[in-house]
């Protein structure tokens, strides 16, 4: 007994008629006999009679049909959620993700994500781009959204998602803040917070690099490894610091966020997002699609 012949027997057991059962089989009447005769053989039971009015149901076979309907169902559900589950439209979706994503970027990300695809089960964890690049390649998270530039070898696709650019966060009533155009080299005699280069090396080097073409070293007093922990040093006035200029949407006490003038000498920085191309996930595919048709940033 196969799925064809029980196919057969719905069919014909609802038209309790050859021709019309055969031409909505696309099939020609004799071999649909034959499968309808090979299903009572392995079942062991008459499943139609014929009476004066033409091809019944027998007893057994009104028994059988609602099971075999029910077997049709099941199959055909089967075959729809194993193709959805390749194509990426159901499963599970594990992302990592830094700290400053959530100020714009994740917000709109997992409600756009959601209403394009609510059979996906997403799950977020923030982590740091080094720990991240490292669980994408394993496998242990699906998909990143993680800081750009990546300065660390990957073998991971990185693709921008967020553009962003550093801007400078000062205590409230820094000296500085007088001033109606705030240069880089403004900066050179503050004390600085910055990220702790064991975990944030890419933003920690940057920050470094953009002093150094301004023309000074900076004078790093405090490490913090999330953009919001290193802006509640600045507001506890334990120094200045660059930042990318998404963290500047949460309004936060005691914190004045300012554009530099000498942006010649700031890198370029965002947010990407990371996949493993080795290890394709379908779901994750999916959520690179979404983010370049909704241009969140991408180019």
């Amino acid at each position: 007994m196969d799925l064809r012949q029980l196919r057969h027997f719905v069919t014909l057991a609802q038209t309790l008629n050859y021709r019309q059962a055969a031409e909505q089989l696309h099939m020609s009447q004799p071999p649909l006999s034959q499968s309808i005769r090979k299903l009572e053989d392995d079942l062991g039971v008459q499943l139609f009679e014929r009476d004066r009015r033409g091809t019944v149901l027998s007893t057994a076979g009104v028994a059988a049909l609602e099971s075999a309907k029910l077997a049709l169902y099941h199959a055909r559900q089967v075959k729809a959620v194993s193709q959805a589950t390749a194509s990426g439209e159901i499963g599970r979706l594990h992302i990592g993700f830094i700290g400053s994503a959530t100020f714009s970027l994740i917000p709109q990300l997992v409600q756009a994500f959601r209403a394009a695809y609510p059979a996906i089960d997403l799950v977020l964890t923030e982590s740091t781009t080094r720990e991240i690049c490292a669980h994408v390649a394993s496998g242990d998270f699906d998909a990143g959204l993680l800081r750009y530039p990546v300065t660390q070898a990957t073998d991971l696709s990185i693709t921008m998602v967020e553009p962003d650019r550093l801007i400078a966060a000062l205590p409230a009533g820094n000296p500085l803040l007088i001033k109606d155009e705030l240069r880089l080299i403004d900066l050179a005699h503050e004390p600085f917070v910055n990220y702790r280069p064991s975990e944030v090396p890419g933003l920690h080097a940057l920050v470094v690099l953009a002093c150094q073409n301004a023309g000074f070293l900076p004078q790093i007093k405090q490490h913090a490894v999330q953009a919001q922990t290193l802006v509640s040093l600045v507001g506890a006035g334990l120094g200045v610091a660059l930042v990318p200029a998404v963290v500047a949407k949460a309004a936060t006490p005691g914190i004045v966020f300012r554009e530099l003038a000498d942006t010649a000498n700031l890198p370029q920085i965002g947010i990407a997002l990371a996949l493993n191309q080795r290890q394709p996930v379908a779901t994750a595919q999916r959520l690179r699609e979404l983010l370049m048709h909704q241009q969140y940033g991408a180019p």
